[in-house]
């Protein structure tokens, strides 16, 4: 029988890095990305930092350049940028990658767009989540899309955080495992609940760390869908199992005709959402169970 000789998340990385710059990656030494003090002056000290980086120097020891040697000048250093904008995401990559991976080689045309796509990311939290990725379709080619990818290029780092408060709201159930952010219910049409109580009830997830705004955003970028979905009419004594990161509600629907109302994450959102670090909600959850509570009964 031959022996199969399988390769480590890292090696695996190391053998794209060679495809496309000719050496290894260089492991970081220290995180990058920090603001130091003389970064934080005033206005004319950013305005001149800011004419370097873009190659359009205000200095006057640039004044003998010619236009052409300026744009020259400018375009080598925004090449520059881009080379270490990707070869810092690929070492940050090394940092991610699980010892095991599937034996699978990951697709030169996904990895292509992966190293194009990355070419002007310059924040060093997008950078981490870029990393994520490669590590991640290292260990599992297939499991981040290009469409995802052309997703999360078109997200700024303000969109980053919303995705990241939404994640902190979502949950999943036993029949569908896409995450979904519950905050509502209603009640199907009937001239008892018309007269006798009310038939719907919100909560304000403002409240909770997720604007309106930021839900809009992430509708904007296709990672929520464009509208509220509502899960169609729930019976009598159906069961409620779902899974809250890492806590798990169980109910009993106990009043007829109950809907519930929730944003539910596109296949894109999906598969970024595993990559960010998610904390419980406690007041959300409590918030959520005492709106529910005339139309579930939760296990203690």
């Amino acid at each position: 029988m031959t022996k199969i000789n399988t390769l480590t998340g890292q090696q695996r990385l190391q053998q794209l890095a060679k495809s496309q710059f000719g050496s290894a990656v260089i492991p970081p030494v220290e995180a990058a990305g920090k603001s130091t003090n003389s970064e934080q002056g005033q206005f004319s000290d950013k305005h001149r930092q800011l004419s370097a980086r873009s190659g359009a120097s205000v200095a006057t020891g640039y004044a003998g350049l010619t236009l052409t040697q300026r744009a020259e000048r400018r375009i080598q250093m925004q090449l520059e940028r881009q080379q270490q904008n990707l070869e810092r995401i690929m070492a940050l990559a090394l940092e991610y990658c699980p010892e095991y991976v599937s034996t699978q080689d990951i697709d030169p045309d996904w990895f292509q767009q992966f190293c194009d796509l990355t070419l002007d990311i310059s924040n060093f939290s997008m950078q981490q989540l870029w990393a994520k990725i490669l590590a991640g379709e290292i260990a599992s080619p297939g499991k981040f899309s290009l469409k995802t990818l052309h997703t999360l290029k078109r997200m700024s780092f303000k969109e980053a955080l919303a995705l990241q408060q939404a994640a902190n709201l979502s949950c999943r159930t036993r029949q569908d495992p896409t995450a979904r952010i519950y905050f509502g219910y209603s009640h199907r049409p009937s001239l008892w609940r018309v007269l006798t109580g009310r038939s719907r009830a919100v909560l304000n997830l403002n409240q909770f760390g997720l604007s309106y705004t930021q839900i809009l955003s992430l509708i904007d970028i296709g990672l929520l869908h464009s509208s509220e979905i509502e899960s169609g009419e729930l019976p009598i004594g159906q069961a409620l199992n779902w899974q809250y990161l890492h806590l798990n509600i169980i109910g009993t629907i106990s009043s007829k005709n109950v809907v519930l109302q929730y944003y539910k994450y596109t296949a894109s959102g999906a598969e970024l959402l595993p990559l960010l670090s998610t904390q419980p909600n406690q007041q959300y959850l409590d918030a959520l169970k005492q709106l529910l509570v005339g139309i579930v009964s939760f296990s203690d």
